[in-house]
């Protein structure tokens, strides 16, 4: 895939909305108070890590997962027209552990997200209330992100494309 000018301006803009904004409300909305450092902590350290996870996910686990899939397709094609017990027996073997790989692939992103979610519930059961409109905030920031995610996804050009 080509690196266009419009891909790098979006990406930069849906790091802006979905991690560096709202990064800066918080610190900006709890700045002035004693409780605001135990709240702008956990709360940031988690905004990054959830942002880091989603753009890790798509750039390692995606493509990972994708070739994973292809190749148990044809591992499982492979298998059925296999007549050579010890072809069957490897073919098997090998379907067996890439099941395993791609079942625990599948299980990363939303145990890690489960996890975050458990953090911020511990970091934020204090200040629920107060903490709504900063995660409305963020939430409508990060769906700004999102849009300019999906310009980026959506400038695809080939290396030698005119």
């Amino acid at each position: 895939m080509k690196i266009t000018k419009k891909l790098i301006i979006f990406t930069a803009s849906q790091v802006l909305f979905c991690a560096i904004a709202p990064l800066v409300f918080i610190f900006i909305e709890y700045g002035d108070e004693s409780d605001g450092l135990k709240l702008k902590l956990p709360l940031g350290i988690l905004l990054v890590a959830f942002v880091i996870l989603i753009i890790a996910k798509n750039t390692f686990l995606k493509p990972r997962m994708q070739k994973l899939s292809v190749q148990i397709a044809q591992q499982e094609a492979d298998l059925a027209i296999e007549s050579n017990a010890d072809k069957i027996k490897n073919i098997v073997s090998e379907l067996k552990r890439k099941r395993v790989i791609e079942c625990v692939l599948n299980a990363f992103a939303p145990v890690l997200l489960f996890g975050v979610l458990l953090l911020a519930c511990r970091a934020m059961e204090s200040a629920i209330l107060r903490l709504s409109g900063a995660i409305g905030f963020t939430l409508v920031s990060y769906i700004v992100g999102t849009v300019f995610g999906i310009f980026a996804a959506r400038e695809v050009h080939g290396k030698h494309e005119g």
